[in-house]
C-alpha cells in the first residue's frame, strides 16, 4: 500500500517505506490527511473532503483549493499514497487504527493497546468529522483495556490496583466493575467484591434508575459461589433461557411465603428454575442456601445433613440461621419429604424452603408455583441458544416453531431435539416427531439418568403411580385435545379423585374446564393402552353426543353447544364413521366448515357422502323429499339455480308444524326470489323480514344472522340504505359466525349513510385479521375500501385499493362479486375524467353478472352502467338499461 504508516492513535505521524519519519507540516496538509485516514481503503467523496475540512465558509474555488492541498500532501508522503478517482480521494497507506481493530479482533488487546499513543485524532480533535471515529475508537480501547484485564485474571495475575482506579475513573462503567469484582473474588476478597456490587447497584439505581446488567450479576453470583461455606449450589453450565418472568413469580413467593413448591411435569424445567431463584437470593440469606437432590434417595434427613456439611441433625444445624433450603425432586418419597419439610418449618423460625415436585407436598403454608411448558417464543429462543452449541451457524426458521409445538413446549424435549441437529436437518426433525420418544432417546451423559432421554422421564412419573392411575393415564390417551370430566368418567370409567391426583402429579393439565394431556405424555400413555374397549367407548360416547345435541343447534342453546362442539372437534375427528359423518353435517354447516365434510365424503358411502362428492338431478331430487336440515342445506347448496326443486323444498318447510322449519322455509323462499327469480325483489325482502322475526324468537342467532344478511343487502339493492344499516348493525351485534362479507356490507352502508371514516376503521380491522389464505375475502374488503377512497375523494388511493382487490385469482369468487369489483372500478375511472376505460369496466360487468340469476346484483350493475350513459348523453340506452333493472326488482 505505497510502504507509507499513518498513526493518528495520538498526534499525527507519519512513517515512509523505510521506517523513517516523514514530516506534514500545516494544519490544513495534517488535518486532510486525518481525514483521509479516518476512511483509509475507501473513497472520501470531494463534496465530504470540502466540507469537513472547511465546515463554516469553503473557498471561493474550493475544488482548485481542494485539488492543490491534495498536491502538497502527495509531495510529501508520496504521490502513490493517494489515490484519484472520479468521485473523490482514497488513502492507500497502513493506519495505525486498523491495526489496532484488527488485533482487538484476532484476541491480542495488549498488542492493540500498545498502538494507542494518546488521544485519537488529537489533530483534529474539535472536527465535527471526528467526533463519532473518535467516540468509537474511545470505546474500543475500553474494550481491549477490559479483555486484558480478563487475560490477566485468568493468568492469575494481580491486576486489583490497576482495575480499581480504572473502575473509580468511570464507576457507572458495568464492565470495569464486574472485572473489579473478579479480580477481588479471584484474590479471596469475597467481602470486598460484594461491597463493590452493592456500591453499583445503589449508584445505578439514584443516578440511572436501573438495576445491574447480566454482567454485574454474574459476577455478584460469582463471589457468592466462591464462599463455599455458605452454599453448594452447582455452576451454571448452560444458559439460563425462557423463565424469566417465572424466575420473577417464584422470588415474589419466596419473599412472602416459607414454603414455596415448584411443580410441573418431568422435564419441565423445575430443577434448573430453583437453581436459579436460589443464586439471585444469595444475599437474603446470609447463613446458606442449600440444595438437597432426594433423587436417589429415601433417607431425606441423612440426604440434607450431606448437604449441610454437619454431623448435627438438620433442624438443630438450621434452627438458629436465616437460611434457603432448596428440596429438590419430591416426587418418589413425597410423604417422607412433605412430614420433613413440616418438622423443620416449625423447628427452624429462620428457615425458608423452596421445594421441586411433580406434585404439591399439601402441607399448611404451602404456596404453590406451577411451571407450565414454556410458549413458542421462548421455545424457540431456547431451542436456538442450544441447538448453536452444537451447530453454531444454526439459524431458526418455521420449522422451529412446528417442532417447539410438536414437544408441548417442554424445555427438556427441546434441548434433546436441538441436540439432535448434529445429525438431521430440522426438517427431517419435524418429519420424525410422530416418535417422538423414539426419537429423543440420546442426551447428555452428565445429565442424571433420568433426564437423558424422554422416556426416561416419563418412565420416572409412570412409576410412581399405582395401578388405578396408570390404567387411567393409558385411557386419558384416547382423547384428543383432552376433554371434559363427564366424557372422561364415561369414557374411561375413571373417577374425579384419580383424575385430581393425576393433576396433582403434573400428568394432566387442567383448563377451562377440560383436561388433558400433553402430546408427548400421551404418546407414552398410548403404548401402555391394553386393548380398543377404550377407543370403541370413546367412538360411542362423541358419536351419541352429536346426535344427541344437532337439534339443539337450532336453537337458544346453540351458541353453548356449537362452542363445547368445536371445542371436541379432534375428539369427533378421531371418532370418525359414517354414522358420525351424518351427524355432524349441520354442525360443519354452522361453522362454514365446507372442506371437512368434503374431505370426508371420499371415505364414506352415504347419501349426503355421495351428493358432495358428485351431485346428480335424480340424487337431488330425492333427496329433497327428506326431512334432516343438514341433508336439505346440502340439496340447497349442490341445486345451483333450480328455483323448482328449491321452490318445493321451501314450500314444504314453510308447512311444517316445527317452528324452526317453517322459519328456514322463509329464508329459503326469501333465497330463491331474489338469487334466482327476476321481479321478486319485494317478496325477498318480505321473505328475509319474516325469516328474522322467526329465528330471533327460536333464539337461534346463525339463522338470525344469515335472515339479517341477505335482508340487508335486498334493502341495500333498493337504495334503503339506513334500513339496511340497521339490519346489519343487528347481525354484527350478534357475534354469532360473522363473514367478512358482514363487515364488508356493515362498513359500504356507513359511508353511504355519511360514516366514513367509521367505515374504514371497520375495514381496516377486517383486513388485519384476515388471513392470506383467503383472497376472497381479502378482495371483498380492498374493494370496499376502494369504494370509501373515493367517496372521500382520495382517488389515487381509490386506484391503489382497485389494482390490489382486481388481482383476485380464486375459483370460488361468486361471479356477482367479480361484476361489483369491475362496477366499482368504472366508477373510480369516472371520477378521474378516464370515460372511455370506465365504459369498458362498464361492459365486463354486465356480461359477468348476466351469468348469473341474482336479480339484485343485476340490477345494480345495470344502473351504474344506465348512468353512465346519461353522463355521456345517451338517455334512450339509459333509459332501457333502467327499464331493464326495474323489471329485475319487480
Amino acid at each position: 500500500m505505497g510502504g507509507v504508516w499513518v498513526g493518528v492513535l495520538g498526534e499525527l505521524e507519519v512513517r515512509g517505506a523505510d521506517g523513517e519519519l516523514v514530516e506534514v507540516g500545516g494544519a490544513m496538509l495534517r488535518t486532510l490527511l486525518v481525514r483521509l485516514a479516518v476512511d483509509a481503503g475507501r473513497i472520501v467523496t470531494t463534496d465530504r473532503l470540502i466540507a469537513d475540512l472547511w465546515p463554516e465558509s469553503a473557498p471561493a474555488e474550493p475544488g482548485a483549493a481542494l485539488q492543490s492541498l491534495v498536491a502538497r500532501l502527495r509531495r510529501a508522503i508520496g504521490r502513490a499514497a493517494i489515490d484519484s478517482q472520479p468521485t473523490g480521494y482514497r488513502l492507500n497507506a497502513e493506519v495505525d487504527t486498523r491495526q489496532f481493530e484488527q488485533a482487538l479482533v484476532e484476541g491480542r488487546p495488549r498488542e492493540a493497546l500498545e498502538l494507542w499513543r494518546g488521544s485519537p485524532l488529537a489533530d483534529v480533535g474539535d472536527a465535527e468529522f471526528a467526533r463519532a471515529p473518535i467516540a468509537r475508537l474511545e470505546e474500543l480501547r475500553a474494550t481491549a483495556i477490559e479483555a486484558q484485564i480478563d487475560a490477566d485474571i485468568a493468568a492469575q495475575q494481580d491486576v486489583i490496583a490497576e482495575v480499581e482506579e480504572l473502575a473509580a475513573a468511570q464507576p457507572l462503567r458495568e464492565g470495569l466493575q464486574a472485572r473489579l469484582m473478579r479480580a477481588l473474588t479471584a484474590k479471596g476478597r469475597q467481602a470486598d467484591a460484594l461491597s463493590v456490587y452493592d456500591r453499583v447497584r445503589t449508584l445505578l439505581a439514584d443516578q440511572l434508575g436501573v438495576d445491574p446488567g447480566p454482567e454485574l450479576q454474574e459476577a455478584h453470583r460469582q463471589a457468592l459461589r466462591t464462599t463455599s461455606a455458605r452454599s453448594n449450589l452447582p455452576a451454571r453450565m448452560t444458559s439460563f433461557v425462557g423463565r424469566d418472568l417465572e424466575l420473577q413469580q417464584v422470588t415474589r413467593a419466596l419473599a412472602g411465603a416459607r414454603l414455596v413448591t415448584l411443580t410441573g411435569t418431568g422435564g419441565a424445567g423445575k430443577t434448573r428454575l430453583a437453581v436459579e431463584a436460589a443464586e439471585r437470593l444469595l444475599t437474603d440469606f446470609p447463613d446458606g442456601v442449600w440444595l438437597v437432590d432426594l433423587t436417589s434417595t429415601v433417607d431425606i434427613v441423612a440426604a440434607t445433613r450431606e448437604a449441610l456439611r454437619t454431623a448435627d441433625h438438620p433442624r438443630d444445624y438450621l434452627a438458629p440461621r436465616n437460611s434457603l433450603l432448596v428440596l429438590d425432586n419430591c416426587e418418589h418419597v413425597i410423604d417422607a419429604a412433605a412430614d420433613f419439610a413440616a418438622d423443620l418449618l416449625a423447628r427452624c423460625p429462620r428457615l425458608t424452603i423452596l421445594a421441586t415436585s411433580r406434585e404439591p407436598l399439601n402441607i399448611t403454608g404451602e404456596t404453590l408455583c406451577p411451571l407450565v411448558p414454556l410458549d413458542d417464543s421462548h421455545a424457540v429462543v431456547l431451542f436456538t441458544d442450544r441447538a448453536r452449541a452444537v451447530s453454531p451457524e444454526f439459524r431458526p426458521s418455521d420449522s422451529i416453531v412446528d417442532i417447539c409445538k410438536a414437544l408441548d413446549g417442554l424445555p427438556l424435549a427441546i434441548e434433546l431435539a436441538a441436540a439432535r441437529l448434529r445429525s438431521l436437518t430440522p426438517s427431517q426433525l419435524v418429519s420424525r416427531l410422530g416418535d417422538r420418544i423414539g426419537l429423543l432417546n440420546k442426551g447428555t451423559r452428565a445429565a442424571p439418568q433420568r433426564h437423558r432421554t424422554l422416556r426416561a422421564v416419563i418412565d420416572w412419573s409412570w412409576d410412581l403411580l399405582d395401578v388405578d392411575e396408570r390404567t387411567l393415564l393409558s385411557r386419558l390417551s384416547v382423547f384428543a385435545g383432552g376433554a371434559t370430566l363427564a366424557a372422561i368418567e364415561e369414557v374411561t370409567e375413571g373417577t374425579l379423585d384419580q383424575v385430581a391426583s393425576l393433576v396433582d402429579k403434573s400428568l394432566v393439565v387442567v383448563s377451562d374446564d377440560r383436561y388433558r394431556l400433553l402430546e408427548t405424555i400421551r404418546e407414552y400413555a398410548a403404548s401402555k393402552l391394553d386393548g380398543d374397549d377404550t377407543r370403541r367407548r370413546h367412538a360411542l360416547y362423541y358419536t351419541e353426543l352429536v346426535e344427541r345435541t344437532e337439534p339443539l343447534l337450532r336453537g337458544p342453546e346453540q351458541v353453548g353447544w356449537l362452542a363445547r362442539l368445536t371445542a371436541e372437534r379432534a375428539n369427533l375427528d378421531l371418532a370418525m364413521s359414517p354414522r358420525m359423518f351424518t351427524a355432524r353435517l349441520w354442525l360443519w354447516l354452522l361453522l362454514a366448515q365446507l372442506q371437512d365434510p368434503l374431505r370426508w365424503a371420499e371415505t364414506f358411502d352415504t347419501d349426503e357422502a355421495r351428493l358432495l362428492r358428485a351431485p346428480t338431478e335424480e340424487l337431488l331430487d330425492r333427496l329433497a323429499l327428506e326431512d334432516r336440515p343438514a341433508t336439505l342445506a346440502l340439496v340447497v347448496l349442490g341445486s345451483g339455480a333450480n328455483s323448482t326443486r328449491l321452490g318445493s323444498i321451501a314450500a314444504r318447510l314453510s308447512g311444517s308444524d316445527d317452528p324452526w322449519r317453517r322459519a328456514a322455509g322463509e329464508l329459503l323462499h326469501g333465497y330463491v326470489a331474489s338469487e334466482i327469480s327476476d321481479g321478486r325483489v319485494a317478496q325477498a325482502e318480505r321473505h328475509f323480514a319474516q325469516a328474522a322475526t322467526a329465528f330471533r324468537d327460536l333464539g337461534d342467532q346463525i339463522g338470525l344472522t344469515y335472515a339479517l344478511t341477505f335482508l340487508s343487502i335486498a334493502q341495500a339493492s333498493r337504495g334503503a340504505n339506513d334500513a339496511a344499516l340497521a339490519a346489519v348493525s343487528e347481525a354484527l351485534s350478534i357475534g354469532a359466525h360473522v363473514p367478512t362479507l358482514l363487515h364488508v356490507q356493515s362498513a359500504q352502508l356507513q359511508a353511504r349513510t355519511g360514516d366514513v371514516a367509521g367505515a374504514r376503521q371497520v375495514l381496516e380491522r377486517a383486513e388485519r385479521s384476515t388471513p392470506a389464505d383467503d383472497p376472497v375475502s381479502l378482495s371483498r374488503i380492498r374493494n370496499a375500501l376502494a369504494e370509501l377512497a373515493r367517496l372521500d375523494g382520495q382517488l389515487s388511493q381509490a386506484l391503489s385499493w382497485h389494482r390490489l382487490a382486481l388481482a383476485l385469482d380464486s375459483p370460488t369468487a361468486p361471479m356477482q362479486f367479480l361484476a361489483m369489483l369491475r362496477m366499482n372500478y368504472a366508477l373510480t375511472l369516472t371520477a378521474l375524467g378516464h370515460r372511455d376505460d370506465a365504459g369498458r369496466q362498464h361492459c365486463l360487468a354486465v356480461e359477468l353478472v348476466m351469468q348469473t340469476r341474482d336479480a339484485p346484483a343485476r340490477a345494480v350493475i345495470l344502473e351504474a352502467q344506465a348512468a353512465w350513459f346519461e353522463e355521456g348523453g345517451e338517455r334512450e340506452q339509459a333509459a332501457t338499461l333502467r327499464a331493464r333493472a326495474a323489471e329485475l326488482r319487480g
